[in-house]
C-alpha cells in the first residue's frame, strides 16, 4: 500500500514538472517567434519600417502609387516603372521598427529591359554592419539573399556601380524575414 502511494506521488510530481517544462517551452517558442517577426515579412508597410535614407533617395510613381519599396500595392501592371532608387555612391537604408532575428532578404529590381546591377548589402544590429551580399547581379529581377541568422535593426543597400542602363540602383520591392 505504502509503495503504491509513493508511486502515485512520484507520478504526480513528474507530471507537474512536465507541465512546467511544457509551459516554459511554449514561452520560449512564442518569444523566438516574436524576435523572428512571427516568420513574416518585417518590411511590410503596416509593420512600420522607416526609409532612413529618404532624403537622398528618389522615388518613381505618383500619389498612393509612389514607389516606396515596402508598399504592398506596388504589385500591379507597370510596377516596373515604380520604385525607390539612388545614385552611384549612395545607399538605400531600410530601418526596422525593432531588432529582429532574420536570415533572408528578398529584393525585386527594376529589370524590364534586362539589366546588370552592382551593389553591396549590409545588415546591422545598430552596433556593427555585416556584409551579407557583395556581388554583381546579372539579369535577375528578384534577388533572394540568404545569410546566417543574425539580429538586424537596419539594412543598407549601397549602390557601387549602378546598372547596365543607368547610374542608379532601382528597387521595386524589398522583403525580409526569418526562414526556417
Amino acid at each position: 500500500m505504502w509503495r503504491c502511494f509513493m508511486i502515485i506521488i512520484l507520478l504526480t510530481i513528474s507530471q507537474n514538472c512536465s507541465i512546467q517544462k511544457f509551459k516554459y517551452c511554449q514561452k520560449q517558442i512564442k518569444l523566438k517567434a516574436l524576435i523572428r517577426g512571427n516568420y513574416k515579412n518585417v518590411i511590410r508597410f503596416d509593420e512600420g519600417p522607416l526609409l532612413a535614407s529618404r532624403k537622398q533617395n528618389l522615388f518613381l510613381g505618383v500619389g498612393r502609387l509612389i514607389g516606396i519599396l515596402f508598399r504592398n500595392e506596388i504589385y500591379e501592371i507597370y510596377s516596373n516603372y515604380r520604385g525607390t532608387y539612388c545614385q552611384i555612391g549612395q545607399s538605400i537604408v531600410i530601418e526596422l521598427i525593432q531588432v529582429f532575428e532574420l536570415n533572408t532578404l528578398l529584393i525585386m529590381l527594376r529589370n524590364g529591359d534586362i539589366r546588370t546591377y552592382d551593389f553591396i548589402i549590409y545588415a546591422s544590429d545598430s552596433n556593427k554592419e555585416t556584409v551579407i551580399f557583395d556581388s554583381v547581379i546579372y539579369y535577375i529581377e528578384v534577388a533572394k539573399i540568404k545569410f546566417p541568422n543574425q539580429l538586424v535593426k537596419y539594412f543598407r543597400i549601397f549602390n557601387r556601380n549602378g546598372n547596365s542602363e543607368a547610374p542608379f540602383l532601382h528597387i521595386i520591392k524589398a522583403e525580409a524575414y526569418f526562414q526556417l
